[in-house]
């Protein structure tokens, strides 16, 4: 199939999928980051780069055709215009088509991004207007042994670190090529082998305790979760 990624970050899913797909392309905002992405996947045959804003209209033009499944991680909470994000999504799908969005509902100051709904009737609403047929929306969370092992391994260190070279969250919404970890990647790419071999042990000690993440689709008004969004056009 023929697959949409927004915001790719620093490739590594589009890396993971391509050799799955027939053809997968990357549009983000940042025609940095996206020329970083070029630079390190620019070989795989199958990738196609386009710089484009979800939060204008015209992606349909920009990306010159349409896709089976349109796709986000942790992106759309950084989108100033939702709605505009989700009709152009929706332009791009064929009939059938899915799209999958994963973000942090979460709003200022605990949340970096700009978009997070109140109620779940807002969010169905944009979904209605921006020609989606059905979807659904549930929260993912880790279930409690993985949340013990997560925040050990990684959070309390992450927050150390962060202390120590007095890291601020800057403005919103969140550019990638802004963060600290793009400017330092060049830095830190020495280092990808052992950070690689951590994400491989921690993803390892959070599954001792069984299931990894636990899907709740009962929101029960309480919008404040990591939000998974399916949609069907």
């Amino acid at each position: 199939m023929d697959v949409l990624e927004i915001g790719p970050g620093s490739g590594f899913t589009a890396f993971r999928l391509a050799r799955q797909v027939r053809r997968m392309t990357l549009v983000d905002v940042s025609s940095n980051a996206l020329e970083d992405v070029r630079a390190h996947l620019g070989q795989i045959p199958n990738l196609d780069f386009v710089c484009a804003d979800l939060s204008l209209p015209g992606l349909v033009a920009r990306v010159g055709q349409e896709f089976d499944v349109a796709f986000g991680l942790d992106v759309f909470e950084y989108v100033v215009d939702p709605g505009a994000c989700l009709k152009n999504l929706a332009a791009v799908l064929r009939p059938g088509g899915q799209l999958f969005l994963s973000y942090p509902n979460v709003p200022p100051p605990v949340g970096d991004g700009v978009t997070y709904f109140s109620c779940q009737q807002d969010l169905d609403q944009l979904l209605d207007k921006a020609g989606f047929a059905r979807w659904e929306i549930f929260a993912v969370r880790l279930r409690p042994f993985a949340t013990e092992v997560y925040r050990a391994l990684h959070e309390w260190p992450l927050r150390l670190y962060r202390r120590l070279r007095g890291s601020n969250r800057g403005s919103r919404p969140q550019i990638y090529e802004r963060t600290w970890a793009f400017q330092q990647r060049q830095k830190f790419s020495r280092l990808k082998v052992p950070v690689h071999a951590f994400w491989a042990f921690l993803g390892q000690a959070m599954r001792l305790g069984g299931d990894v993440f636990v899907g709740d689709p009962e929101l029960n008004g309480n919008m404040r979760h990591q939000l998974v969004i399916r949609a069907w056009k």
